[in-house]
């Protein structure tokens, strides 16, 4: 298939096999880091690093809201510390990853 087509999906797959590392993903594709960042350019109108960072938020807003403590959200989704994840949570979500818990949802409403 050519890189050109890949699906959101399989973009994800290649997100998660690389440990959201942009550099890993370009090599796992045979292809330059500045290839990447034109291929993301053109399919998802963002750079290779903030596309990613925001996937592997997404994935971890998806893990708490199952259940998942911060600390094991983070340890799954690969961020170097719960900190890390919590800082990185703020900048896309605009609040904590404690927002987004189970027993946090009944609060909300």
């Amino acid at each position: 298939m050519s890189r050109r087509t890949l699906e959101s999906t399989e973009w994800e797959r290649l997100a998660r096999e690389s440990a959201f590392d942009a550099g890993k993903m370009a090599s796992m594709l045979s292809i330059s880091e500045r290839h990447l960042q034109r291929l993301f350019r053109q399919q998802f109108a963002d750079t290779p690093s903030r596309w990613l960072a925001g996937l592997q938020c997404r994935l971890a807003r998806q893990l708490i809201s199952q259940g998942y403590s911060t600390k094991a959200a983070a340890a799954e989704m690969g961020f170097s510390s719960g900190s890390h994840m919590c800082h990185q949570f703020k900048r896309f979500f605009g609040s904590s990853p404690q927002n987004f818990a189970p027993a946090a949802e009944g609060l909300l409403k």
